[in-house]
């Protein structure tokens, strides 16, 4: 079993199984806790969760279903792996997509939300000082879907996760070179100051700023790696 899944808690049984497990491989997807192109068994995500292979199964393949993991043709799963050109493929969409999200979410976020984003990022700077990139990916993860959310439109956040599910196991890749550029930290300052002033095409701006950095810090890493 991978370090990955034995991060995962065991699922309660309040609700739907398959939702639960689903849910909790979504949110460690996004936060880079597997690598590019490791195979997701049934059986190891049934083990890490605690649950039957029922829930295990549905939730795996509810996931591939929605392009966040790769089924091959012979059944088996695995996290996404990236070229270039998907990557290119991404950026584009991620750019209108979270633009959007921006945009919409800069008329209607709250000030108490506004102020939570400001503390989410305090804590990221604070887990990049001390070079703890598991946290700051989490934190980075937290930070955009805080302000996603505010946009109010459920289907487009459903978009948006699809494209971070596709680049998630990346983020290990690009770090820790990628922590030690502050450009990032400044992308951030820029997207607090627009938010707070309530602007949206300068928070869509920041956003797209902070999306193409992040891609070419990736594409270096993978063609680097090649």
């Amino acid at each position: 079993m991978s370090n990955a899944l034995k991060s995962l808690e065991p699922v309660g049984r309040s609700e739907t199984l398959g939702r639960r497990v689903q849910d909790q491989l979504r949110a460690a997807i996004m936060a880079g806790r597997f690598s590019p192109g490791e195979k997701l068994t049934i059986r190891a995500v049934a083990s890490a969760l605690d649950v039957s292979l029922t829930p295990a199964r549905e939730a795996l393949y509810n996931l591939a279903a929605t392009g966040a993991l790769d089924m091959r043709s012979n059944g088996s799963v695995y996290i996404h792996e990236l070229t270039k050109d998907r990557i290119d493929e991404l950026t584009c969409i991620r750019v209108e997509l979270e633009g959007l999200a921006a945009r919409e979410a800069a008329k209607r976020i709250s000030d108490k939300n506004i102020s939570d984003a400001e503390k989410i990022n305090d804590q990221l700077i604070k887990a990049h000082n001390k070079h703890d990139y598991h946290a700051l990916i989490d934190l980075n993860w937290q930070f955009h879907f805080l302000i996603y959310q505010e946009c109010q439109m459920p289907m487009l956040l459903r978009m948006i996760e699809s494209c971070w599910l596709m680049t998630g196991s990346y983020l290990n890749v690009i770090y820790p070179d990628f922590g030690k550029i502050d450009h990032g930290l400044d992308n951030h300052a820029a997207i607090l100051d627009a938010l707070k002033a309530r602007k949206s095409k300068a928070l869509s701006k920041a956003i797209c700023i902070d999306i193409q950095f992040a891609a070419s810090a990736l594409t270096s890493a993978i063609e680097s790696n090649r």
